[in-house]
């Protein structure tokens, strides 16, 4: 079902692209096209893309459930049908395709879907580098080739002037936060890779040009510049240019590009003559694309050569920025083994200022780990490769202190110097994640009082006045619920952003969207639209998580289609959005209702997550969250230390996997009916109304109405009852399932209410009918599921059921995987 939608939305694609008279919603062409109509001039669009900095971040977390090989199979029987799509195909190509799908689909029967063994971090990122080759390494270039030929259709030749402005993140191999398999050697390793897999990449590219690059200077000039570097080329590697006398000799491009080969190899082996960095590289190319440009080779200097140059510029010698992310908790105990105890805000503040002290080896575990992460990170940057890292995320942030704390380890270890009380370099950028509802009302004051502290203004000085901030949509919504955790981070934006503009700091968000909206996520440009200050100036980070990377960056068509809804979305909301809403009076009024909304929409969440007795008894007994235990599908522990039975350990990701698994699904809907019924009942029609004019007039409320929507569609009560007849506590198992229950029957009918349906998605007919499609095949899976989960139940610790325990354990997450690939979420 997944090949069929996805070989469909190739077709619809491929046939969008085709046509003139149809244009595409989100699509460049049609924005670029609407925006020219509003009176806003191409110049000030391609400045505005030249400003931006969007910033899509892999991470390995919740991991894709399919293994590689699995994978394999599936891309390569996709490849195939849309090859059958050809029109053009004669009777034996068309016999050919069809014997390759059956051959494929035979192998994929017999292959394992389940791993053999527990994936380690450098598997994860073995994975990630996997798409960089097949889409991501092109789509960069694809996408600038896109943005040319649409300014080229409103006549502007301006579209050269825009350099690259989409830039690639990791998190594969960086992110410690609760995974202590990541080590500093884990993570030095992986920028290896990097390096080793976009320096592969160049060399290829360069050979292909050896080849192709056989222009003579018999018959066309080239620059004087070229020449000048040729001769500098020489002297640095006399050994090639002895090897290349033998060569024609009139051919300047070939002998140019032989000298870059050579170095870019020096480069992967560190010897003397390589280029010291990508801008070096970037350099070459240029002189030989000015020099095609002056002697009439406009089609070769703005061909496969233009492309590659935007790839270096794009990736460098790094190919993917790696972040480094730690909880708050353990940096406060590498601070205070430093400071003998607990440190304070005044404390911090006069250390930072004073004489750094070099690092100690510490003598905890957590604080030796920190105090090597920042050697490893000042390795990173001064040895190997300056763009490798620059952001270091300080999870479940609460106080000003918790980055306090990071600005003196950075100082510490040298990536902070100071001239007197005042910031000279910044090599570390100093990110605060706010993750749960009470940190994200907080993060305004959090970021106030940093803002007024001198030093701390004077390290945003050097790093351009701009502060990151990272918003967690996952964590936020299991501590709240999917409302009050929108609402949160929607006033989170906007009050950091006014907080900007008073001190003159440009922020930065860093959205941790879950791929899927059970995690708080959904659809990334529809949430960028309905978020005025989400992309503010154009500088945005968002993350791309493991369960969703092969679904947005296995099809090339499909990766270019998502990076261009983004961009859209990133321009829209700069251009309209945000002048629209600022005129428009009823924002408040709006805000106001959507406020109270989800305070409602939170008491009651909470009420039943953390006030109900015997809650999270029924939760580890009526989902599969105990099978995290056996799955092989990621590196991380399930909880951040200690145990899944303690709430605030428990990860995000189990949380929302095992209610999907078990079709509940509360993490995106519940509190909603209460909330939205409650409020019709104290304000009667008019308050209908007025859900009604929210959701039809303001994007924000209309895209939160979207997600809860898709959610309550893939529940399913009937199947969830059966996970809850696995609770041995009969009233505890139908005090908690009834209270489900009567709540998505609430917020059924009231979301069909306000948004004026018959069924849930009536406007989306698309999506419903896929979701009403994967239903028959994902339901047989879940009944298989409860089957064997009952009967593990019922075998205890028996140790004589060692065998049957195993069987079972194999069907189980034969059982997750599918269920997994049926709902599109891993968690």
């Amino acid at each position: 079902v997944n090949i069929a939608e996805e070989v469909q939305r190739i077709r619809r694609l491929r046939d969008y692209d085709r046509r003139d008279d149809v244009l595409q919603d989100m699509s460049l062409r049609k924005v670029l096209k609407d925006l020219v109509e509003q009176d806003i001039a191409p110049q000030d669009i391609a400045a505005f893309l030249s400003r931006s900095q969007i910033e899509p971040v892999l991470t390995a977390h919740p991991t894709e459930a399919k293994r590689r090989t699995v994978l394999d199979h599936l891309f390569y029987i996709s490849a195939q049908l849309i090859q059958l799509n050809r029109q053009d195909l004669t009777n034996s190509e068309r016999d050919y395709l069809v014997k390759r799908v059956k051959e494929t689909l035979e192998i994929l029967w017999q292959t394992s879907e389940v791993r053999g063994r527990k994936v380690e971090v450098l598997d994860e990122v073995d994975q990630t580098l996997y798409y960089f080759e097949r889409t991501i390494l092109a789509l960069v270039a694809n996408i600038h080739d896109r943005i040319y030929r649409e300014f080229q259709r409103l006549g502007a030749d301006l579209a050269r002037t825009i350099r690259p402005f989409v830039r690639f993140g990791s998190w594969v191999g960086s992110d410690r936060d609760g995974n202590p398999n990541v080590t500093p050697a884990v993570t030095r390793t992986t920028a290896l890779k990097q390096r080793q897999l976009i320096l592969r990449f160049y060399l290829s590219n360069i050979e292909g040009f050896i080849r192709r690059f056989s222009q003579s200077d018999q018959y066309i000039d080239v620059s004087r510049k070229l020449l000048e570097s040729l001769e500098k080329d020489q002297a640095l590697l006399p050994d090639l240019a002895k090897d290349l006398e033998r060569y024609e000799n009139h051919e300047v491009y070939r002998k140019k590009f032989s000298y870059m080969h050579r170095r870019l190899t020096l480069v992967l082996i560190e010897a003397k003559g390589a280029y010291q960095d990508s801008g070096q590289f970037v350099g070459d190319l240029r002189l030989v694309q000015e020099s095609l440009l002056k002697h009439k080779g406009q089609w070769a200097a703005h061909g496969d050569l233009e492309r590659l140059i935007i790839q270096a510029e794009t990736f460098g010698f790094h190919l993917a920025r790696l972040d480094f992310r730690d909880h708050a908790h353990k940096i406060r105990i590498a601070i205070e083994e430093i400071f003998k105890g607990e440190a304070t805000q005044e404390g911090l503040i006069k250390a930072i200022v004073g004489i750094p002290k070099a690092l100690p080896a510490g003598r905890t575990p957590e604080a030796r780990d920190i105090f090597d992460q920042m050697r490893m990170f000042r390795q990173l940057k001064t040895k190997f490769d300056a763009n490798i890292v620059d952001s270091y995320i300080v999870s479940m942030t609460e106080t000003p202190v918790d980055l306090l704390s990071l600005f003196y380890l950075a100082r510490s270890a040298g990536l902070i110097e100071l001239t007197r009380a005042n910031v000279k370099s910044a090599r570390m950028g100093l990110v605060p994640l706010f993750e749960t509802i009470s940190a994200l009302q907080n993060a305004q004051e959090v970021l106030r009082v940093l803002f007024e502290i001198p030093v701390y203004r004077s390290y945003l000085k050097v790093r351009g006045n701009v502060q990151e901030i990272m918003l967690g949509y996952s964590d936020s919504s299991k501590d709240g619920g999917y409302l009050a955790a929108n609402w949160n981070l929607y006033m989170a934006q906007k009050d950091l952003h006014r907080l900007g503009e008073k001190y003159g700091v440009h922020i930065k968000f860093f959205h941790g969207k879950g791929g899927t909206i059970d995690r708080g996520g959904g659809e990334s440009h529809r949430a960028i639209l309905g978020q005025p200050y989400a992309a503010d100036a154009g500088l945005i980070k968002l993350t791309e998580q493991g369960e969703v990377i092969s679904q947005k960056y296995a099809s090339p068509m499909v990766a270019n289609r998502n990076l261009e809804q983004l961009i859209s979305a990133v321009v829209i909301s700069n251009f309209v959005t945000r002048r629209e809403l600022k005129r428009d009076d009823r924002l408040k009024v709006w805000e106001e209702h959507l406020r109270l909304l989800s305070q409602d929409a939170f008491d009651f969440y909470r009420r039943l997550v953390f006030e109900t007795p015997g809650f999270l008894d029924f939760y580890h007994e009526a989902t599969p969250i105990n099978i995290l235990k056996i799955t092989k599908i990621g590196s991380r522990p399930a909880a951040r230390s200690g145990s899944q039975r303690s709430f605030d350990q428990l990860r995000a990701i189990p949380w929302v996997f095992s209610w999907v698994q078990s079709r509940y699904i509360i993490s995106a809907w519940y509190g909603t009916g209460f909330a939205f019924r409650r409020y019709i009942d104290e304000r009667g029609e008019q308050g209908l109304e007025q859900l009604r004019e929210m959701y039809s007039q303001w994007p924000f409320f209309n895209s939160l109405m979207h997600n809860v929507q898709a959610s309550l569609a893939k529940t399913d009560l009937y199947i969830a009852r059966l996970y809850a007849d696995i609770v041995e506590n009969e009233t505890l198992r139908g005090t908690i399932h009834e209270a489900i229950a009567a709540e998505y029957e609430r917020a059924l009918n009231v979301v069909l209410e306000i948004t004026r349906q018959k069924e849930l998605l009536d406007y989306h007919k698309v999506l419903q009918e896929s979701i009403k499609l994967r239903n028959p095949y994902v339901d047989p899976l879940n009944y298989i599921q409860v089957r064997f989960l009952k009967e593990k139940k019922a075998l205890g610790e028996n140790p004589g059921a060692d065998a049957r325990r195993a069987q079972i354990d194999e069907i189980l997450l034969l059982t997750v995987n599918g269920i997994a690939s049926g709902m599109k979420s891993t968690g």
